[in-house]
């Protein structure tokens, strides 16, 4: 039989059944008991290299790896370069012809990579390859992301600067339930793990070549029904602690103004200064803001209307002070998620298979380096985080669906495999979800790997089809969104205390006939311009300060614990 002037190889499949195949209720649907012929195409750099091949040819496409094929041809007498093959462009194209009707289909698309010259026969053996990592690493970083999408993190994985692109790919491929392969045509994409609830093509009784149906089962130690995951976010918490306090001469009767201080000049006595004030608020460790101060008026020729002048050269001398005192520090917290993503099975104690991961998320910023030293000018009472919601969100997010990712693909290492005439084959890619009932088998799943040997000695053109099932181990269960934790130290921290209402600071003055100095009593001391006591009292100003709360400065460590229900998909596998 001639085909465009060609010979063509046949091979018949008979079907099992011995009668007719009924007309497919759907063009999904392979038909048995038909025949067909076929014949191979191969270009290479664009020129037909068909008539020159030897022993046929060979392809392997399986999901998330780069294709090959393989290839010999005999080159007539004269000089030979096997190296100049490398990198020429090669596709192998099947035509078959069934009932009168010719197609032609796409087998592989790729390039030369390593040529093999015999020279006892003239034959140059070609190892080819779809070349999907060098496609992939000469993308730009958005490309990648645009072409496989997913999650990523700098925090999960490494700064993609200076790094592989197709290592980046991969990162992004991790946090997904998809392959990243090409199609026939070396065009790259991303596929589904998750079979379709319809399937594209079925394969009925007596579609398939005898004996070859094969199920491979993976053993229930390998299939990971549980995974525990620690995200760690560590942060600086800038706390500031503001106290209020607040003093006036006891001799000015409460009343400010010069009204006050012609009460207080009565009965004069030392006063305290601007400079003592802050003086005694840098010994806790304060800086003064927020003070208002009620001076000593200066000079004046008759201030209080009884034709006494009034001389004063120093201008921070008080009659009294309202003033607040901060103190500022960074407190470290560190927020430790505990997440566990498990399937049914997974979520009983006994039966567990584990996997961990831990990822750490440290937020530096020059503004807690810098916020103990740099000068206090005012701000309100307690802390602000330097937290960067952003990056704690997405560093988690992405860790959960790397381990999602990962706990889907541990439970589709069933693999149903069978072979078929190439003819029956066309059309099949490895985005395809295919259904087999076959030889005892019925089995639903999303196609992993499509490989063909094509030999036109024996006339048998063979593809062999893999698909992935995907079932859970015990019952499939409930499932849960991957929500992200909302923050756990965001509202549950102590407070640094500091008090709302001013602390009133007492006076005491040595005058004949009153008590003797208390050294432990905070506020102004000093002595009566006239008719002091016995002794001299120490012109000073002390303010009290409350002690910093150990649960606000030491590192504060808070953990969460998070159960995400995971369901399996429950894929058709039935065994006769």
């Amino acid at each position: 039989m001639l085909l465009n002037g060609e010979p063509l190889n046949s091979i018949e499949l008979n079907s099992d059944t011995g009668s007719a195949t009924p007309a497919p209720p759907d063009p999904g649907y392979v038909l048995a008991g038909i025949g067909y012929v076929w014949l191979d195409r191969v270009l290479v750099g664009g020129v037909d290299v068909s008539a020159q091949l030897v022993g046929g040819i060979d392809y392997d496409r399986e999901e998330g790896a780069a294709a090959v094929g393989g290839f010999g041809i005999y080159l007539p007498p004269g000089p030979v370069v096997p190296s100049d093959w490398i990198g020429r462009t090669v596709t192998f194209d099947y035509i078959t012809t069934t009932e009168g009707v010719t197609t032609e289909a796409r087998r592989f698309t790729g390039v030369i990579d390593q040529p093999e010259w015999n020279s006892e026969v003239r034959v140059l053996n070609c190892e080819c390859s779809d070349q999907l990592q060098q496609r992939v690493e000469a993308l730009t970083v958005a490309q990648v992301d645009a072409l496989v999408g997913g999650t990523w993190s700098a925090d999960v994985f490494e700064p993609v600067d200076g790094r592989s692109h197709w290592d980046y790919a991969l990162e992004r491929l991790s946090s997904r339930t998809a392959a990243l392969d090409c199609d026939v045509f070396g065009v790259p994409r991303v596929s589904s793990w998750y079979a379709k609830p319809a399937p594209d093509f079925v394969f009925g009784p007596g579609t398939t070549i005898d004996q070859s149906v094969q199920v491979d089962l993976a053993p229930a130690r390998a299939i990971t029904n549980r995974v525990e995951l620690e995200v760690s976010f560590r942060y600086s918490r800038l706390w500031q602690r503001n106290e209020s306090y607040s003093w006036v001469h006891p001799e000015t009767d409460g009343t400010g103004g010069i009204a006050g201080f012609c009460n207080w000049r009565g009965f004069p006595s030392e006063l305290p200064t601007i400079a003592m004030i802050e003086e005694s608020a840098a010994g806790n460790g304060q800086t003064v803001i927020g003070a208002q101060y009620y001076k000593l008026p200066l000079t004046m020729p008759n201030p209080c209307g009884d034709g006494n002048p009034w001389i004063n050269r120093f201008g921070d001398l008080l009659l009294g002070a309202d003033w607040t005192g901060a103190r500022r520090w960074v407190q470290t917290v560190t927020e430790t998620y505990r997440m566990a993503l498990a399937t049914e099975a997974g979520q009983q104690v006994d039966g567990r298979i584990v996997q961990r991961q831990g990822y750490s998320v440290e937020i530096e910023n020059e503004q807690a380096e810098q916020w103990e030293q740099k000068p206090i000018t005012g701000g309100s009472g307690g802390f602000t985080d330097l937290n960067d919601e952003a990056r704690r969100a997405l560093a988690i997010n992405c860790g959960l669906q790397v381990s999602h990712a990962e706990l889907i693909a541990s439970h589709r290492e069933a693999t149903v495999t069978w072979q078929v005439p190439t003819s029956m084959a066309l059309g099949i890619d490895l985005s395809h979800t295919l259904e087999i009932n076959d030889q005892g088998v019925r089995a639903r799943g999303k196609c992993r790997r499509i490989s063909g040997t094509h030999d036109p000695d024996t006339g048998l053109a063979i593809t062999t089809l893999s698909i992935a099932v995907m079932r859970p181990v015990g019952a499939s269960g409930a499932n849960d969104a991957l929500v992200v934790p909302p923050r756990i130290a965001s509202s549950d921290s102590p407070a640094a205390g500091g008090d709302a209402i001013p602390t009133i600071l007492p006076t005491q003055i040595s005058v004949f006939g009153g008590p003797d100095y208390d050294p432990e009593l905070d506020g102004f001391s000093g002595n009566a311009d006239a008719g002091g006591g016995p002794s001299q009292f120490p012109r000073d100003m002390v303010s009290p300060a409350a002690e910093i709360p150990t649960a606000v400065r030491d590192e504060r460590v808070v953990t969460g614990d998070y159960l995400y229900r995971v369901a399996i998909p429950t894929d058709l596998l039935e065994l006769d």
